[in-house]
């Protein structure tokens, strides 16, 4: 895997993939997913990586950094699609406001990345 961005154009490929299409255990674990997370990420709210990325560039983040560091990238997905700030979060892009960092489940993550 080539990093962040190729794992998320995969996921995405994936869970947004008809419910009736087979999806192999192959593709699956060569993203290192298993059923339980693909449902996961299936029921996650949509455009986590835009979130994602937005957030991580307030902590001085580039898609680059997170790139060096590919195995975040299921917990940075899992906890961004999951979060019950993910709305705020769209309007704050939209609107071109600052994010919530303090509501940020992965703003530890961020932190510790920025930090490093």
């Amino acid at each position: 895997m080539s990093g962040y961005k190729d794992f998320f154009q995969r996921i995405a490929r994936i869970v947004n993939a008809p419910r009736d299409e087979s999806i192999s255990d192959l593709e699956l674990s060569d993203l290192g997913l298993s059923r339980a997370d693909l449902a996961m990420l299936r029921s996650g709210a949509p455009d986590a990586r835009a979130r994602i990325l937005s957030m991580a560039s307030q902590f001085g983040l580039s898609e680059n950094d997170l790139n060096a560091h590919p195995e975040l990238s299921l917990e940075l997905a899992e906890k961004c699609g999951h979060c019950r700030q993910a709305k705020t979060c769209r309007d704050a892009i939209r609107s071109g406001d600052r994010l919530p960092q303090e509501k940020c489940p992965n703003s530890g993550l961020y932190q510790a990345l920025s930090e490093g």
